[in-house]
């Protein structure tokens, strides 16, 4: 259960885009060094948005990793302190990481390193036994997702799709990686047979990742049920 609660996570929240501020203070303050965030409409049938209390209004997607134990602190935080369990304050929730390349992880110490390298593993392991697909989910620098799509094709993918947003983060982080903040992205998702998801990340990476022009970060996440798409 220890080690668990150093099993990476994939943060979204969903709100009204006046809670910008909140979000990134609520980050800020977790310590979470980077993270994405792009605008939507909602779509859904006005009696879903009525209950969420969204309805009309333009939304805020923010997402970014975290390790487990963070999780509940977060939550605790966006109930009592952000409210976002009330009416109208928006969606959060988690999905496990099942890959991450290796330089994100030479963020923690060889200890931690160590530990949420296992864990992403077991995750894969316990969370896609009986799934065939996951989605690789890239982050580029604008201009580069077509380069990250032809990396995919190359390694067997179908396709992809793109959605542009904006990275926002610590300043610290820059001199690590090499990367700038605040900078406009395009978020590519491509959902890969599982048996070729290392072939594609390490294509991607190859050719996008954070030590090229493009400055990508590629995870991975499950995917439990999908229609559509040929073996």
């Amino acid at each position: 259960m220890k080690s668990n609660m150093l099993a990476m996570r994939l943060l979204f929240t969903i709100t009204d885009v006046k809670e910008a501020k909140k979000i990134e203070e609520l980050l800020f303050q977790a310590h979470l060094p980077i993270y994405y965030q792009c605008r939507g409409q909602g779509t859904a049938k006005s009696e879903l948005l009525d209950i969420c209390g969204l309805s009309g209004r333009a939304r805020l997607i923010t997402v970014t990793i975290l390790p487990q134990k963070l999780v509940d602190s977060i939550f605790t935080s966006l109930s009592q302190k952000y409210h976002i369990t009330r009416k109208g304050m928006g969606i959060a929730g988690t999905i496990p990481i099942t890959g991450i390349q290796e330089i994100v992880l030479k963020m923690m110490d060889e200890e931690m390193r160590r530990k949420l390298e296992e864990n992403i593993e077991r995750n894969e392991i316990e969370m896609n036994k009986d799934a065939m697909y996951t989605m690789v989910l890239t982050a580029v620098k604008e201009g580069y997702s077509d380069h990250v799509i032809d990396a995919a094709l190359k390694a067997g993918a179908k396709g992809g799709s793109v959605i542009r947003g904006r990275r926002r983060g610590n300043e610290a982080i820059v001199q690590f990686l090499g990367i700038s903040m605040q900078e406009e992205q395009e978020f590519v998702l491509v959902i890969v047979p599982k048996d070729k998801k290392a072939d594609i990340m390490k294509s991607v990476s190859d050719s996008c990742g954070l030590k090229t022009p493009a400055k990508g970060v590629i995870l991975s996440v499950p995917v439990e049920e999908i229609a559509g798409m040929e073996n």
